[in-house]
C-alpha cells in the first residue's frame, strides 16, 4: 500500500480529528471569518459538490493545532494564508473523493480487518473509546484509505527508477572553490572579474588552493579554504555541477562562469557508485526515488483533474485571497470591499484589504483600512505595528508613536518586539517618556530571563550536591 500519500486525504479523517482536537476554532473563530455565516453553507463547490464552512473550519482547526504547537503565536496574515492552503487542499481532496466514487474499488474483508487492527494499535483503544470513535467509523475510514491506496497505485503504475538515476543520486564530489563575485549586469564588471579570476588561477601553480581561497574568494566558504563539502547532483547551478563532476580528485578547473561570477573549482574527494557500500544502499535509494517520482506523477494527475474541474468559490474572503495569490490586485480589492459590505464589523477584512493596498504601495487607502481594522480589533499587535509603520511612512509622528506603544503593550512579554519598538521610537524622536516605558519592559523581561537562569543553575547545583551526598 502507498501510505505516503495518505496525508493528502485529510478531510477523510476529519471525524477522528474533531473528536481528538475539539471544535475550539469553530466556536471561537467566527470573529475572523464573520459571525453571520451558516456553518453548513457552501464556501465553494467542486463539480457541484459543496465544501462547507464547517468542513473548512474543522480542517483549519487541525492545521492551526499543529502550527501553534510548533511555531507558537500566529498573526492574521499567516492565518489567512493557512486558511487558503486548507481550502486548496479541500478542493484537491474533493477531487480525490469523486475519483474514488467513480472507480468503485473493492477492498477485501481481510485487508479491512488488518487495517482496522493497525489503526487501533496506532491510536490506542482506550483513547478511541474515550473519544467516542466507533468501529463503524474506523471501518469506513480505513476502507476509504485502502481505496485511496489503489487509486495512487493505478495513477503511478508506470513509474520506474532506472539504474542511472540511482547512480546519479548516490554519486557526489567534495569540492572547494574560489569565487570572484559579480553583482552587476554591466559587461565591464564581468570583464574585470574574469581578468581577476585568471590572475588567481595563474597563481595556483605556486600557491596552495585553500590559502588562495582564504585570500581571494568572495564566498562565505573562504574561511574554510573554499571547502563546500560533498555536493550531490541537483544541489547547485548546472555549470558548476558539470565542471565539478567532470574533474578527477585533486584536479583544478579552468574558469567556470555562473550567475554569481567566476569560479575556480578543485575536487578533493569523490563518492562513486561502486563497491559494497553502494550495493547495500541501492534498494533504499531506489525506494526513496520511487516515492519522489510517484508523488510527482500523482500531483501532476491531480493538477490535470483540477484543470478540468468546475471549481466555484462562493466565500468572498477566499475569492479575494485567490485573486491576491494570482496577482490580480484590483479584483482582490473589489472582492474584499464586497466582503466588508456584507460583514462591516469584521476587522480582519479591513486588515486584509489594507494588506493588498500596502503591497501596491497605496499607502493612504492602506492606512484608512487599518484604521478601520483597529476599531474592531484592539488586541492584534501585528495590525498595530503595520498601522504604526504606515503612520511613520506618511509623516504622522504622534499617531505612529501611539501605535508602536500599543504594540509594546500587547507584546509586553516579547523581548524582540520591545527592541524593535524601541528602535522605531528612536527613529521618530519619540521623547524620553515614551522610550522609558519600553526600556522598563525590556528591563523587566531581561530580569525574568536572569532569574530563570539563576534558578536553573541553582537547581543544577543542588542536584549535584544531592548526588554527591548519596554517593558518600
Amino acid at each position: 500500500m502507498v501510505k505516503k500519500f495518505r496525508a493528502m486525504a485529510k478531510p477523510l479523517i476529519i471525524f477522528i480529528c474533531i473528536t481528538f482536537i475539539g471544535g475550539a476554532l469553530y466556536i471561537g473563530g467566527m470573529s475572523f471569518f464573520g459571525g453571520k455565516n451558516d456553518a453548513y453553507a457552501a464556501v465553494a463547490t467542486v463539480n457541484g459538490e459543496p465544501i462547507t464552512l464547517y468542513d473548512l473550519l474543522n480542517a483549519l482547526n487541525q492545521e492551526l493545532y499543529y502550527y501553534q504547537m510548533y511555531y507558537g503565536e500566529l498573526d492574521f496574515s499567516t492565518l489567512e494564508t493557512i486558511r487558503y492552503y486548507v481550502y486548496d487542499n479541500l478542493v484537491n481532496n474533493s477531487l480525490i473523493t469523486q475519483a474514488l466514487a467513480q472507480r468503485k474499488y473493492k477492498i477485501a474483508e481481510d485487508d479491512i480487518k488488518a487495517e482496522m487492527t493497525r489503526f487501533k494499535e496506532l491510536y490506542g483503544q482506550e483513547l478511541l473509546d474515550q473519544s467516542g470513535v466507533t468501529d463503524a467509523q474506523i471501518r469506513e475510514y480505513v476502507t476509504v484509505q485502502l481505496q485511496f491506496d489503489k487509486l495512487v497505485e493505478d495513477v503511478t503504475s508506470q513509474v520506474v527508477v532506472s539504474e542511472q538515476e540511482i547512480i546519479d543520486y548516490y554519486e557526489a564530489v567534495r569540492a572547494s572553490h574560489i569565487l570572484v563575485r559579480v553583482d552587476s549586469d554591466d559587461q565591464e564588471a564581468w570583464d574585470q572579474a574574469k581578468a581577476e579570476a585568471e590572475k588567481i588561477l595563474a597563481q595556483l601553480d605556486t600557491m596552495d588552493f585553500a590559502e588562495a581561497a582564504m585570500t581571494y574568494s568572495d564566498d562565505s566558504s573562504a574561511v574554510n579554504g573554499g571547502d563546500l563539502g560533498f555536493i550531490y547532483r541537483g544541489q547547485t547551478v548546472e555549470p558548476f555541477e558539470q565542471a565539478a563532476f567532470s574533474l578527477a580528485v585533486g584536479e583544478v578547473s579552468d574558469l567556470v562562469k555562473t550567475q554569481y561570477g567566476y569560479h575556480i573549482i578543485k575536487v578533493t574527494d569523490k563518492k562513486v557508485a561502486e563497491g559494497e557500500e553502494f550495493e547495500s544502499a541501492k534498494e533504499s535509494i531506489r525506494e526513496q526515488l520511487l516515492k519522489q517520482k510517484q508523488n510527482q506523477v500523482f500531483n501532476t494527475w491531480l493538477a490535470e483533474q483540477r484543470s478540468q474541474a468546475e471549481v466555484v468559490i462562493l466565500d468572498k474572503q477566499l475569492a479575494a485571497y485567490e485573486y491576491l495569490v494570482n496577482g490580480n490586485y484590483d479584483k482582490a480589492i473589489e472582492t474584499y470591499q464586497k466582503a466588508i459590505d456584507e460583514d462591516p464589523e469584521n476587522g480582519y477584512l479591513y486588515a486584509l484589504l489594507g494588506q493588498v493596498y500596502a503591497q501596491q504601495e497605496q499607502l493612504e487607502p492602506a492606512l484608512t483600512a487599518y484604521e478601520q481594522a483597529v476599531k474592531y480589533i484592539q488586541n492584534d499587535a501585528q495590525i498595530y505595528f503595520i498601522l504604526g509603520s504606515l503612520y511613520q511612512e506618511l509623516g504622522q509622528q504622534q499617531e505612529a508613536i501611539s501605535a508602536y506603544l500599543r504594540v509594546s503593550e500587547l507584546r509586553s512579554y516579547d523581548l524582540v518586539t520591545q527592541y524593535l519598538v524601541r528602535s522605531r521610537l528612536t527613529e521618530l524622536n519619540a521623547g524620553e517618556d515614551a522610550i522609558a516605558v519600553v526600556d522598563k519592559r525590556i528591563a523587566d523581561i531581561s530580569k525574568l530571563y536572569e532569574d530563570a537562569a539563576q534558578s536553573s543553575t541553582s537547581d543544577a547545583a543542588t542536584a549535584e550536591m544531592d548526588s554527591q551526598g548519596e554517593t558518600e
